[in-house]
């Protein structure tokens, strides 16, 4: 038991700190950057054109987008793929709609570490209030459930 305790805190340890965990404040820096609206739940999508699964769940998340206009909810993509050419080409064959910005450097990023892709970050008021990392089927149903847990009005 103890031999497991302790491979399991070394495991942790190996692990990349979370920058933002829910219920996190996000700094001004970063709020400017995603030029995010406090009035607004923002749904932040970490992407890349690499990211098989990524290229599965943006279609539903940009149909989702179009379906929650005007309700209070957005969303914000941030293509984080190194060439910016790769990734407008990207984004143009999705046909995504929702805002994205581009993160050659690897600035945002580098401040959020999400452990998984996609990376899906809820966004409130400046701060992180749900997170979510990795491949999810019916991206769209998990998201419009956490919205209704939320109290959203849809």
């Amino acid at each position: 038991m103890f031999t497991r305790a302790l491979a399991l805190l070394a495991l942790c340890l190996s692990l990349p700190a979370l920058a933002y965990q829910e219920g996190d404040s996000l700094s001004p820096d970063v709020i400017e950057k995603l030029q995010l609206n406090n009035d607004e739940l923002t749904i932040i999508d970490f992407f890349a054109e690499w990211c098989v699964s990524c290229r599965e769940e943006l279609p539903e998340v940009n149909q989702l987008y179009t379906e929650l206009k005007g309700t209070g909810v957005t969303f914000k993509g941030v293509d984080v793929d190194e060439d910016v050419e790769v990734g407008l080409a990207f984004q143009k064959q999705l046909g995504l709609e929702f805002p994205v910005v581009n993160d050659p450097e690897q600035a945002l990023i580098a401040e959020f570490k999400p452990i998984g892709m996609p990376a899906l970050y809820y966004i409130y008021q400046g701060k992180v209030i749900k997170i979510r990392f990795g491949a999810i089927n019916h991206i769209s149903d998990v998201i419009t459930d956490d919205l209704t847990k939320m109290g959203v009005q849809l």
